[in-house]
């Protein structure tokens, strides 16, 4: 084999393996922000049943004047 051929072989195949750790990467980014979403989502939860209240509380007020 060429030297150049060498070189073109181990240049492609660096490049595939930063591909390849980028794409893991990303998806354990992904998958950590879905996880801390998943964690913050029931502190919302009764924050989002108090306005929905509220709001039907002044629904029921302006229907009742």
């Amino acid at each position: 084999m060429e030297p150049a051929t060498i070189l073109v072989l181990v240049l492609c195949a660096g490049g595939v393996a930063l591909l390849i750790w980028f794409e893991i990467n990303s998806r354990r980014n992904e998958a950590s922000k879905k996880q801390m979403s998943t964690l913050a989502q029931p502190e919302l939860g009764p924050l989002k049943k108090e306005a929905q209240s509220k709001v039907e509380s002044e629904i029921d007020k302006t229907k009742a004047a």
